[in-house]
């Protein structure tokens, strides 16, 4: 194959011992002469003659730099000094197996340059903050975690027009930008097996954060999570492949072209095919075998920018403005807005499904059936204007506010009414599982709210996930409250009223409260303006709060008096064995609690033989104890 190998050394080198132990190693490996040739002076005849450099960095990129176009094959040894483009071209440490690869024409190909206004990059260019995705080499926890500390303040961020060699222009703003040749030696990018080595494209990648929390979730991937693919890029992250790319700005572009500072009004970057043959590293093989088995023919860009910032959050950007959250796109933001419109309306479809929903709750409430009472809140049409009133408020949008409380109104008032006739013709008056589970709410049926909320937000922001409505519609509730309210108007139970208005008004607040900040999240509306609203939500749902807090510390209470009884010693008064069973706290305090419970004896009980139990269970609580007591003889 070759005939002839050429050692190039610079004038160090060749003063060293190197020179001689480098050619006692080529010597063993093969019979063709080794010639040592300095690398500044004119190269001989290179027919039939591979050239092996033996030089660090900056003269192999200078030999490069000279002989790009030129015919010749070359193959790298591992200088010292040479580290980037030992990486580059896969070259291995050990002299010997770098020889090897260095004839091993199966690992020899054509080799590509990425250019930038006229100059070879060989390790990366990089625009502003490219934080950690140019890593070349894993980084200990300690080290990612000092890097994603240090890039929490640096966010600028700046316009720039990019035009592909297919003539797509992109305007848009970015934090920072990378662009590689190739990327298989990165370890922060997992290599695309769609892309061949080699292929004729520059990777580029377009690092542009639309808000801050997204800002830290994309530090949270680039430094901790390390690794992603080509496919699974954060949001936060454009890319395009592309044979060639034009990258203006209105203002100088501050670029470091293999970690050298520069500076250009325009950057030219492009991809050359060049005469000269390369012998990569064995690590290269596979990637080498199939770009010498395909043609370099696929003209075909990629370009993934959704996600990249345009109009005003663009502006805001370059402003400095940077949002908390990001803002949604216009697509997504028109058609939540018509719908969320025509949801606030209090249409005749609307008061026919809520008289439904209603009449069917009320019937299931009697009959203390669960499944009936689900199918009213399935049917229940109530959590649209309550997500509407939501996007009113973040948007403070007056007409969808006053809309939407209509038609809560028109919904609340045909709820209470419907239900408050059936209860007054109904010849029941008994107090259900479906009611009384419905009349001490607590801090733990805010939570429900707050979370329905959020989820009924997402899935009408979220064409996709609407589906999930049902669910977010069984969770919440919304209906049955407002049933039973209705029947407590009809048998003026007072009791009945306060608990199951007081959960209607928990869901209501909480799901507003809860979808108002959704919304925000999602980008639908900035904080400032959203500021009132939330803030008188916040006030009457703080106000609400206060007997929900004193209902769950009840609950609490009596948990813990759950706990206390379940561990009670068996019972002997008199000689008399004595079981209590069905144990049921009825209400709790911190100096009080009142039981009901059974029990059992095989013998009637005297009242102090009760005073005495009554005892030992205030001795075992530790507060008073009133009990409602059910005997039962057990004859044997």
């Amino acid at each position: 194959m070759y005939k002839t190998l050429y050692l190039l050394i610079d004038e160090q080198t060749s003063r060293l011992e190197i020179v001689e132990k480098l050619s006692t190693e080529i010597a063993s490996r093969t019979s063709l002469a080794v010639v040592p040739h300095l690398s500044t002076l004119p190269l001989p005849s290179a027919e039939d003659a591979l050239f092996l450099l033996y030089l660090d960095d900056n003269a192999t990129k200078a030999f490069f730099a000279t002989h790009y176009m030129t015919s010749l094959d070359v193959a790298l040894l591992p200088h010292p000094q040479a580290p980037i483009m030992q990486k580059r071209y896969g070259i291995q440490k050990n002299i010997a197996d770098a020889l090897t690869d260095a004839l091993d024409e199966t690992l020899r190909t054509q080799d590509e340059k990425l250019l930038c206004n006229g100059t070879p990059v060989y390790k990366r260019l990089s625009l502003g903050n490219v934080q950690n995705l140019h890593r070349t080499s894993t980084l200990t926890l300690w080290q990612a975690l000092n890097n994603f500390i240090a890039n929490l303040h640096d966010l600028h961020y700046q316009v720039f027009t990019l035009q592909t060699a297919k003539e797509r222009v992109i305007q848009t703003a970015a934090s920072g930008m990378l662009i590689l040749e190739d990327y298989t030696f990165h370890a922060t990018l997992k290599l695309n097996p769609n892309n061949t080595y080699h292929d004729g494209k520059l990777n580029a990648f377009v690092i542009a954060p639309l808000s801050l929390v997204s800002y830290l979730y994309h530090l949270i991937v680039i430094f901790l999570y390390h690794h992603f693919g080509i496919g699974s890029l954060p949001q936060n992250i454009g890319f395009l492949s592309t044979s060639s790319l034009r990258i203006e700005s209105p203002k100088p572009i501050e670029f470091l072209l293999d970690d050298v500072k520069l500076c250009a009004d325009v950057l030219e970057l492009n991809i050359v095919s060049t005469p000269l043959r390369v012998h990569f590293g064995t690590s290269y093989r596979e990637q080498i075998a199939q770009k010498n088995d395909t043609a370099n023919a696929n003209e075909t860009e990629t370009i993934k920018i959704v996600h990249l910032p345009k109009g005003e959050i663009q502006n805001l950007l370059i402003e400095g403005n940077i949002p908390l959250f990001k803002r949604a796109s216009d697509e997504d933001m028109k058609d939540t807005l018509i719908a969320i419109k025509e949801a606030s309306k209090p249409t005749a479809i609307f008061i026919t499904l809520m008289v439904l929903s209603t009449m069917l709750a009320t019937t299931g409430i009697f009959q203390n059936s669960i499944a009936t009472v689900i199918g009213a809140m399935i049917l229940a049409p109530l959590m649209s204007p309550i997500i509407a009133l939501s996007m009113g408020i973040v948007r403070n949008e007056g007409t969808i506010i006053n809309s939407s409380i209509t038609t809560l109104a028109v919904g609340i008032g045909s709820a209470l009414l419907f239900s408050s006739f059936m209860a007054l013709t109904m010849p029941l008056e008994i107090h259900t599982d479906q009611i009384t589970s419905r009349l001490n709410p607590n801090l733990l049926d805010l939570i429900v709210a707050i979370l329905s909320g959020m989820a009924g937000a997402y899935a009408h922001a979220k064409e996709e996930v609407a589906k999930s409505l049902a669910g977010v519609a069984i969770a919440v509730a919304l209906v049955p409250p407002l049933a039973v309210t209705g029947v407590g108007i009809g048998w003026m139970d007072w009791e009945v009223i306060y608990g199951s208005f007081l959960l209607f008004l928990t869901n209501l607040f909480g799901v507003t409260l809860a979808a108002s900040i959704t919304f925000i999240v999602l980008g639908f509306a900035p904080i400032h303006k959203a500021k009132k609203g939330i803030a008188y939500s916040g006030v009457l749902l703080l106000l609400i709060s206060i007997p929900l807090v004193i209902s769950f510390y009840s609950l609490v209470l009596q948990s813990n008096d759950y706990v206390k009884l379940s561990h009670l010693p068996p019972l002997h008064i008199d000689g008399k064995e004595i079981t209590l069973n069905n144990i049921i706290v009825k209400s709790s305090s911190s100096d009080a609690v009142t039981l009901e419970l059974e029990v059992i004896s095989a013998s009637q009980l005297l009242n102090g033989e009760f005073q005495h139990i009554k005892t030992l269970l205030e001795r075992e609580l530790g507060k008073r104890v009133t009990m409602h007591v059910v005997p039962k003889l057990v004859v044997r």
